[in-house]
């Protein structure tokens, strides 16, 4: 659940805990009904409120029902397949800044590469992550094999992890596709819904991409 959102939803309620005479406000007649359907016992409106202070509530509606319509529909958004964040320590990233690599290098970081998709090809997922992981440290500076490990951070459900490989590919390469379908794949996992939009546009601006198209498509009415 988006802390910032719980964060508007406890204001709101602090509000109507403050000033419950917002509640009578025909604007919010649908959230009032949706209250006392849940079994809430709604205040009285208060006789003592001055044609100021209703003017003011009157001013305010706007801004009331902006929050209330998130609470309205609070509860609707689909969060199918949204999981808890991974909590692990953050993975080895190589130092790929003022680092020389050598041709040897290079072509060690390949083989581990192609082990690693070979290991990715037979299920074994944690196999795939370490040999990336070695592919990483002999050539740091290819945004490739950060990318390619983030995409095998999202089969094990590790989406905060595979940010922060995506993270460094973008610094790299901001013009690769992959890193930013990735990350938004690993935003719509954590229920990152605007974050997960803007990366999947990205992406297919940058290469389109059936798989991404899609998931933006299904991201884009959470926004």
């Amino acid at each position: 659940m988006d802390p910032r959102k719980v964060t508007e939803l406890k204001a709101f309620v602090q509000m109507c805990e403050s000033r419950p005479d917002i509640l009578h406000l025909p604007e919010l007649s649908f959230f009032r009904k949706w209250l006392q359907g849940m079994g809430a016992t709604i205040p009285p409106l208060s006789k003592t409120k001055d044609s100021c202070q209703v003017k003011h509530h009157i001013v305010n509606i706007p801004i009331i029902c902006k929050i209330v319509f998130f609470v309205h529909f609070f509860t609707k958004i689909d969060n199918d397949g949204v999981i808890e964040p991974d909590t692990d320590e953050p993975q080895e990233m190589g130092e790929f800044e003022n680092v020389e690599v050598t041709e040897e290098m290079m072509d060690q970081a390949n083989e581990k590469k192609m082990d690693a998709i070979n290991a990715l090809g037979e299920g074994d997922l944690q196999k795939a992550v370490d040999l990336f992981t070695e592919a990483i440290k002999l050539n740091p500076c290819l945004a490739v094999l950060y990318a390619k490990r983030a995409s095998v951070y999202i089969q094990m459900q590790k989406p905060n992890a595979a940010i922060r490989d995506c993270d460094r590919a973008i610094h790299i390469n901001p013009d690769s596709a992959q890193p930013y379908k990735w990350r938004g794949k690993a935003h719509r996992l954590l229920g990152h819904w605007e974050e997960a939009a803007r990366d999947l546009a990205t992406a297919c601006k940058l290469d389109y991409d059936e798989a991404a198209s899609a998931m933006l498509k299904e991201v884009q009415p959470k926004v």
